[in-house]
């Protein structure tokens, strides 16, 4: 979105300052260079007024003169507070809606808000910014509340990073940034829709390698991965009843079709228990457990707490919804699958080929630009060998592995923004969404919820317990809150070692 030719926010900033100060040298110089005469025109008010017969009252004419200025001044100075406010409000839309990380947005927007003179105070919980706009003159206050729909767009989200840093870096003036702000709220995403569908089946079919799929399993994991994504996509968004339980009807269809693949020939041509996980990977909640777990780091407590509990809640959909899925398709057939191990896996070192494939089919979902894309896969592909090794390791310790994988892309994405001025925070999504299925598959949990499921209507001969039962949906939501930690307390660290001091003008753009 920005204009070919135009200096840089970080080459701008030397620049102009060193031109201001030669500025400053030359015009004292002329001023010295220039002495006072005897003969020197004197100021207006010494001059000797002559009679002006359309001015029968001096005095008052000054007096109505000067309170116009005035009057013109507060006006001009409204406007510009006005101005400032707007531009606030609508900067905080866009990173709501671009998928700017929760944690640090008060501070983004304080930072704007100090560079551009206006007192005010912020508050976040989710979905929603509180602002206060402060007038010190009047004491009052102006309270504004930004309500929107948050999403994930990386292309749009560097955009808006850009206009953010040319802001505070005083290359654009407001009426630029608020022009070029609009435009990107308005223009439409960088890839169709049913680009993004099918992206959905071929990601699915690439992130199978985390669940031990066979190639005989990718058909018809890309078949359920693209019903998937439809659903997401077209049909949710066109109803709003539909999207309240999109979780658990996604979650009950993937397993139910997995299960009905499964039991072909007898449970031995397609894995069902790769089928399941494969088919809900791409709605697992890891980036939203993994917001709450930063939030809570950084010690917001309000959004932290309320995103958890979300999380925990969604989880526990998923995890009844893969019971009830997998029981509905026992019900109504006696020789159902009870199969949750696959037989002849490929070589878990095939995954190395397969996670870059996964990362670049995830890209187009996040609506990342083609540029943007080499350094995901980049980053994604070293936190993935670090996070499989680790976990060779460290076997009975699992966290451990998640915060050495998370540790190494947080290092990779911060130098990537010291270095190269990249927002940290777009190449980082990616990576995470590579960490996330990688750790959930490594724990065991949805397939120990698909052994105990399976085991429901005709499925088996033990005796199922109702602590079997309410495991299979606290498993889901305690592993996920596991891998948080884990990435958690990697991504911190590796902010700690890149900036150490942080950054006083414009905030940390990463996780």
């Amino acid at each position: 979105m920005t204009p070919r030719g135009r200096r840089k926010w970080y080459k701008h900033e030397k620049e102009s300052r060193s031109q201001e100060t030669l500025a400053t040298l030359i015009g004292a110089a002329q001023a010295l260079t220039k002495p006072a005469t005897s003969g020197s025109v004197s100021p207006p008010h010494m001059r000797k007024r002559g009679h002006n017969r359309n001015n029968s009252n001096p005095i008052l004419a000054k007096i109505w003169k000067a309170r116009d200025d005035q009057d013109m001044k507060i006006k001009l100075h409204v406007a510009t507070i006005l101005r400032r406010q707007q531009y606030i409000i609508k900067m905080c839309k866009a990173l709501m809606l671009f998928g700017a990380p929760t944690h640090r947005l008060e501070e983004y927007l304080a930072m704007s808000a100090k560079v551009l003179d206006i007192n005010s105070q912020f508050l976040y919980i989710p979905g929603c910014m509180i602002m206060s706009f402060d007038d010190p003159l009047t004491h009052t206050a102006e309270v504004k509340i930004v309500r929107t729909a948050q999403g994930v767009n990386l292309g749009k989200l560097k955009d808006t990073h850009e206009i953010y840093k040319e802001v505070l870096h005083d290359v654009i003036d407001l009426d630029e940034a608020l022009a070029r702000l609009d435009e990107i709220i308005v223009a439409k995403d960088r890839h169709p829709v049913w680009l993004c569908v099918i992206m959905y089946g071929l990601a699915s079919t690439a992130v199978s390698c985390f669940f031990k799929a066979r190639p005989i399993d990718f058909p018809v994991i890309f078949i359920l991965g693209c019903l998937l994504g439809f659903l997401q996509l077209v049909i949710a968004p066109m109803s709003k009843t539909y999207s309240t339980v999109f979780e658990i009807s996604a979650a009950i269809l993937m397993t139910f079709l997995a299960r009905l693949f499964g039991s072909l020939q007898g449970g031995n041509l397609f894995c069902f228990s790769a089928l399941t996980q494969s088919a809900i990977a791409m709605i697992l909640p890891g980036w939203l457990v993994l917001s709450s777990a930063l939030e809570l780091q950084s010690k917001a407590i309000v959004p932290g707490s309320i995103r958890l509990v979300f999380a925990i809640i969604y989880s526990l959909f998923l995890g009844y919804g893969i019971t009830v899925g997998t029981a509905l398709y026992g019900a109504m057939d006696s020789n159902a699958t009870m199969e949750t191990k696959c037989r002849d896996p490929l070589n878990p070192y095939w995954n190395f080929l397969f996670v870059p494939l996964y990362v670049f089919f995830t890209c187009f979902t996040v609506q990342a630009k083609y540029k943007q894309m080499p350094v995901m896969i980049g980053i994604a592909m070293a936190g993935y060998i670090v996070n499989f090794y680790a976990n060779l390791k460290f076997t009975a310790s699992a966290p451990i592995a998640y915060s050495f994988g998370a540790f190494t892309i947080g290092v990779l994405a911060n130098l990537y923004s010291r270095l190269r001025h990249g927002v940290a925070a777009a190449v980082l999504l990616p990576a995470v969404y590579v960490q996330v299925p990688g750790s959930l598959a490594s724990s065991g949990s949805i397939n120990t919820a698909l052994q105990t499921a399976s085991q429901l209507i005709r499925g088996a001969n033990e005796t199922v317990t109702q602590d079997s039962l309410n495991a299979i949906s606290f498993n889901v939501a305690a592993s996920m809150i596991q891998i948080a930690i884990g990435i958690t307390v990697g991504l911190f660290m590796s902010c700690l070692l890149v900036y150490p001091l942080g950054k006083k003008r414009s905030g940390l753009w990463t996780l």
